[in-house]
């Protein structure tokens, strides 16, 4: 046989052998193998299955970089940054604590044993706005409530405007008004000729926050009897006292509460709102933090002095905050107790300062 003969039979068998094994792959696998582009394709790859197995691992890869992040809380090492960049300042106002390392509740206790001050003398309730995280310290300890009873009933003067027929405009009349300070009551008739809108008396009560003015707005709903009734609008606090005793006494647990209400209904209240955060500029949560917004309702008589607030940091969160005694007020004290004022405003920048270290992305 020639050379010849014995190069063409070697093409035809082995040409009938590819025609064989494709025939066989493409019985099993439903492929037309007789299709002249699949043909071409398939010869083009020399590594069909590893080509496979890599678009399979880049759909894999293509998937897990579309994935949602997992959420988690901040890392030691996030807190310490804060905590350096914030250093200056604490040690300035003389608050350096380990905010990264302790507890809410274990920072207020520091601060309190470092000034003398008894942990039953501090009462708050603490919110996180975004998580809903709520840390509080002798929240259901019956606490005296001052002025702070005056937001919440700005708020059911508010929520009962129609029920009991209010109008913005009309001027009520004042002279009859139950007043604690005949000098503050007897002042407000001469200046206002005996009669204020309820924007005014929502005004004086809130920003300055005088007696005369809420118990006229009182009056809209029925006297401060009827008004004790309606706190329980808001919540009630998982300790007896469910909300303001007519001692005005409350706690924080209720307080917290209120200032959820508050803020989920935020611009139903937005006057109310804008009313407190104008109050008080300089002293109490605003004392230590000027370059926050916060809107704040303090309280103070006697021996309490108390502040309840929405702080707007980038987490915001609200906080109800109750004192008694600080710098040795007494039931007997009739003047706010200097000291005492400043120690609720160390007070509010240290929760402020853990929050920011724990709670701010």
């Amino acid at each position: 046989m020639s050379k010849i003969k014995k190069i063409i039979i070697s093409v035809i068998l082995l040409f009938s052998v590819v025609i064989a094994s494709l025939y066989y792959y493409g019985r099993f696998h439903n492929v037309n193998f007789f299709d002249f582009k699949y043909i071409q394709s398939f010869w083009k790859s020399n590594d069909h299955n590893t080509n496979t197995n890599d678009t399979t691992k880049d759909n894999h890869n293509n998937i897990e970089k579309t994935k949602e992040p997992e959420k988690k809380g901040k890392s030691l090492e996030e807190k310490q940054a804060v905590m350096k960049a914030d250093t200056p300042t604490m040690n300035a106002y003389g608050l350096y604590y380990d905010y990264a390392n302790m507890t809410l509740p274990e920072v207020i206790q520091a601060y309190a044993k470092e000034y003398g001050i008894k942990n039953s003398q501090i009462a708050f309730s603490y919110k996180n706005l975004a998580t809903g995280e709520l840390i509080e310290m002798n929240e259901t300890q019956p606490m005296t409530a001052g002025s702070t009873y005056k937001l919440p009933l700005n708020m059911l003067v508010v929520d009962n405007f129609e029920k009991y027929n209010l109008s913005m405009t009309k001027r009520y009349d004042i002279t009859n008004t139950y007043y604690e300070y005949d000098g503050e009551h007897n002042t407000y008739v001469k200046v206002f000729k005996g009669a204020m809108t309820i924007p005014q008396m929502q005004y004086y009560s809130l920003v300055h926050s005088e007696n005369t003015p809420a118990y006229a707005l009182a009056d809209r709903l029925g006297g401060m009897n009827e008004v004790y009734k309606m706190y329980s609008n808001y919540g009630e606090s998982k300790a007896e006292l469910k909300n303001f005793s007519t001692e005005n006494k409350t706690t924080t647990n209720y307080y917290i509460q209120v200032l959820q209400h508050l803020w989920d209904n935020r611009e139903k209240y937005k006057d109310i709102r804008a009313y407190i955060g104008e109050s008080f500029p300089g002293d109490y949560y605003k004392r230590y933090l000027p370059n926050l917004v916060i809107e704040q309702k303090p309280g103070y008589v006697k021996e309490a002095l108390n502040v309840d607030a929405i702080v707007y940091e980038k987490t915001p969160y609200i906080i109800a905050l109750y004192t008694a005694g600080l710098g040795g007020a007494t039931p007997a004290t009739e003047e706010v107790n200097l000291v005492g004022l400043d120690q609720v405003g160390q007070i509010s920048y240290v929760i402020n300062e853990w929050h920011r270290v724990n709670m701010n992305p």
